[in-house]
């Protein structure tokens, strides 16, 4: 009995824990969506749907996090370079909010 009610004290927790992070991964997608509104979705579109005239960002794997950073840091073809604007928290929440609406999830 004892051996139950440690597996449901341990399990419980389990499940806390995962609660809050799965709570601070929502908080960080909405700071990203905030982010890519302000800075990003005039050029690549509502809710992550680009027009067809730039690279669609939902189409990132999760392994492209360094041509991501990269492309965003130092501009790529008619983009422009936002190193010095962004910083690495909006770097983070700007990816955590494509991964949130990735194709790939």
């Amino acid at each position: 009995m004892r051996a139950l009610i440690v597996a449901l004290l341990v399990g419980g927790a389990s499940v806390l824990s995962v609660q809050s992070t799965l709570g601070q991964d929502e908080k960080q997608v909405e700071a990203g969506e905030a982010v890519y509104n302000d800075y990003c979705q005039t050029c690549h579109g509502l809710n992550l749907v680009s027009s067809g005239q730039t690279f669609d960002l939902r189409k990132l794997r999760k392994d492209e996090r360094s041509r991501f950073e990269n492309s965003v840091t130092n501009g790529k073809n008619q983009m422009p370079p936002w190193k010095g604007v962004l910083d690495s928290g909006q770097l983070d929440a700007i990816w955590a909010y494509i991964r949130a609406n990735a194709n790939d999830r």
